[in-house]
């Protein structure tokens, strides 16, 4: 039987929402410019899409562990735009077909894994199972003699 601790606040995100979007701004502008560099090394466009998606990915995963689950859907979305925009087309231009939509799926799994991964503990912490309570130790509900 599992017995509910008594109640003990969950610790806060290391970063707020806003401070997420704006570390997601961060992964994005990162994911943009490694596809830059991807190309510039001659990578090819492909090259240059998988660096994108990789940073970007990354960057999802970690921020989104390190913020609210509002701030890892949005370092999500911001991850997705950047790497889709200059990873998986150029000059910034964002499209909805197949490809663009998988990648912003798996982005935004991704931050809610990630997300859910890092208040798990927390969470799993507050159960316990039932203690047994014996005479032995004073806590069968006998007056203490």
């Amino acid at each position: 039987m599992l017995q509910r601790r008594p109640a003990r606040p969950v610790p806060p995100p290391p970063l707020t929402g806003g401070a997420g979007f704006v570390a997601g701004i961060a992964a994005g502008v990162a994911a943009g410019l490694t596809a830059g560099a991807a190309g510039l090394a001659g990578a090819g466009p492909g090259g240059s899409a998988a660096a994108a998606v990789v940073v970007a990915g990354v960057g999802t995963v970690l921020l989104a562990a390190a913020t609210t689950a509002v701030g890892a859907l949005a370092v999500a979305v911001v991850c997705w735009g950047f790497g889709d925009g200059f990873g998986l087309h150029h000059l910034g231009e964002l499209h909805l077909a197949g490809p663009d939509l998988w990648l912003m799926a798996v982005l935004l799994g991704a931050a809610l894994v990630a997300r859910a991964a890092a208040v798990a503990p927390s969470a799993v912490a507050r159960w316990r199972p039932a203690r047994r309570r014996t005479v032995a130790d004073g806590t069968a509900g006998y007056p203490a003699g």
